[in-house]
């Protein structure tokens, strides 16, 4: 009996071991598979700033130039305005002048 308690020992020991090993083997694999994924996700996070770099390039001339059509847009308003100003001053300066030392009563309409 003492034998078979014995067999029976040397063989949990051994499946013990066995248990360990694979235990092992998993970790040893799931790190291999993290330290994999990461590589992956690295070499696809490159690509894509190299995407983004190279699309960056090609459409950063397309904003300087909507930037400058832009400018020069406000910049002929400015001096359409100017004109118009200037046009415009003497007769505005006469109307509120005379407005101001020549009034004409009038009523109001909602006054009738």
């Amino acid at each position: 009996m003492s034998s078979g308690i014995q067999s029976l020992l040397r063989t949990e020991k051994e499946a013990a071991e066995i248990v360990n090993e694979a235990r092992k083997y998993r970790t040893n694999r799931l790190k291999t598979a993290k330290a994999d994924a990461q590589s992956e996700i690295d070499e696809y996070k490159k690509q894509k700033e190299t995407e983004l770099q190279d699309y960056e390039k090609k459409h950063a001339g397309l904003n300087e130039s909507i930037d400058k059509e832009a400018d020069a847009q406000v910049e002929n308003e400015l001096n359409d305005i100017r004109a118009k100003y200037t046009e415009k001053k003497t007769s505005v300066v006469t109307l509120l002048v005379d407005a101001t030392v020549k009034p004409t009563p009038e009523l109001h309409i909602n006054a009738a």
